[in-house]
């Protein structure tokens, strides 16, 4: 069972902040025997300009959680190598993964049935997506060849949604939010095919299979993940998502810090030859007191 975890940021840095983000999921698998070489792919955070020109080159708002969450770091790219071998002798082998594409990378998808109305349909207690001409699709990340995670707008207005997009043409809910789902991730350790508990073939035997060796407690036969409140996953998991601003403000003050010293440098410079130098103080000290 993933361990309670929760985090006080006090200064964030670079490492302090991808530690907090992954909340302590990198422990736990550690732990096990089955699981070797966890990588962290990290990424620089983009400007506000650049995510204003994507916004603008496709016609959408990101929310303000995503927002903040590209301005801290670029896309998210946790891995880790799983492998056992089972009663049968068989190895199982596979590769964990928690994955956000870069904004660059989050490309249009199509190929999907559209209707005249686009809505959020409720049948039999889950949602059905209905998509028009207006709506757009993007890809969050990738599963395989034929099936990935998507953000959707259902049309320039409504606020986007996660959903599981299974070529042909099929949607199944995952989140309202994009930190909801991040929180999903995490909760399910990355472990492969996990979105396709909300399907109604469910996830493959391999990989319930790795549920049952590295997070026993997590995968429950009879969980409906549309109908699980959020604060089953807030217990689990205390993601602030304030993390994503404060690691966006660190950068931006360590940026103007950079830039001060830079131009307060050769005016120490050329008080430093005349004898009166020692009597004028440093104007980044003088800031701090």
């Amino acid at each position: 069972m993933i361990e309670k975890t929760g985090f006080v940021v006090d200064e964030v840095s670079e490492e302090s902040f991808y530690q907090n983000l992954l909340l302590g999921i990198t422990k736990t698998l550690e732990s096990s025997p089955c699981v070797h070489n966890t990588n962290l792919r990290r990424y620089r955070g983009l400007k506000d300009t650049d995510i204003r020109a994507w916004e603008h080159n496709n016609g959408v708002l990101l929310s303000e959680d995503m927002r903040n969450f590209y301005s801290s770091t670029n896309g998210f790219l946790f891995t880790y190598n799983f492998a056992y071998e089972n009663n049968e002798g068989k190895v199982i082998a596979a590769l964990g993964k928690i994955e956000m594409n870069p904004l660059e990378n989050m490309s249009r998808t199509y190929g999907y049935e559209t209707k005249p109305k686009g809505e959020i349909e409720t049948v039999e207690g889950k949602y059905k997506l209905c998509l028009s001409r207006e709506s757009k699709v993007f890809e969050l990340s990738k599963i395989d060849d034929n099936n990935k995670v998507v953000l959707v707008y259902v049309n320039i207005y409504c606020l986007s949604s996660i959903w599981l997009y299974c070529a042909p043409y099929q949607f199944y809910f995952l989140a309202d939010d994009f930190i909801t789902y991040f929180r999903m991730c995490i909760a399910h350790l990355g472990i492969p095919y996990w979105q396709f508990m909300v399907t109604n073939e469910g996830i493959p035997e391999w990989s319930r299979e790795m549920f049952h060796i590295i997070a026993p407690g997590v995968l429950q036969e009879d969980r409906n993940l549309i109908q699980i409140n959020k604060k089953e996953y807030e217990e689990l998991n205390k993601l602030d998502v304030s993390i994503f601003t404060m690691h966006h403000q660190y950068n931006e003050n360590n940026a103007q810090k950079n830039k001060e010293q830079t131009v307060a440098s050769p005016q120490h410079t050329s008080k430093k030859k005349t004898k009166k130098s020692t009597k004028v103080s440093h104007p980044t000290k003088a800031r701090k007191s």
